[in-house]
């Protein structure tokens, strides 16, 4: 029995200005973060009437703590003012945004930080109080 020739055709690796993949393709701005409540949350109010807080997490690999500014709105802000307090172990899920401004003494300033979309405490308040003292 006779083998069949390879008829396969193959696409050239060449790129032309045509061909050449979109930097605008397919992308993810998702973060995970579990760590602990650096301050109690204060809740602010924005001129429409909206809730809102910005909460610092401390999390730590072992060696060196990172901490995240993470943002938190509405139903999720009321909660953690309510409820939440230094110390207290968190699990939060978002995503990074980036903001410019430019201070009072004119110089710009950049921030990254994690607006929440998901926000749930992991450690009961006893165990925030002891953490935290």
């Amino acid at each position: 029995m006779a083998s069949k020739p390879n008829t396969r055709s193959t696409k050239s690796t060449t790129e032309t200005p045509e061909t050449k993949p979109s930097a605008k393709g397919p992308s993810v701005n998702r973060t995970i973060l579990v760590g602990r409540l650096v301050a109690t949350p204060e809740l602010r109010t924005t001129a429409s009437g909206i809730h809102v807080t910005t909460v610092r997490i401390a999390t730590n690999d072992g060696e060196q703590p990172e901490f995240h500014d993470v943002v938190l709105w509405r139903q999720h802000a009321d909660f953690a003012t309510t409820y939440m307090a230094k110390g207290r172990l968190v699990y939060i899920e978002g995503r990074q945004q980036s903001r410019s401004w430019e201070a009072a003494d004119g110089s710009k300033r950049r921030t990254v930080e994690v607006v929440a979309d998901r926000f749930q405490a992991l450690s009961p308040r006893q165990a925030a109080e002891t953490a935290s003292a």
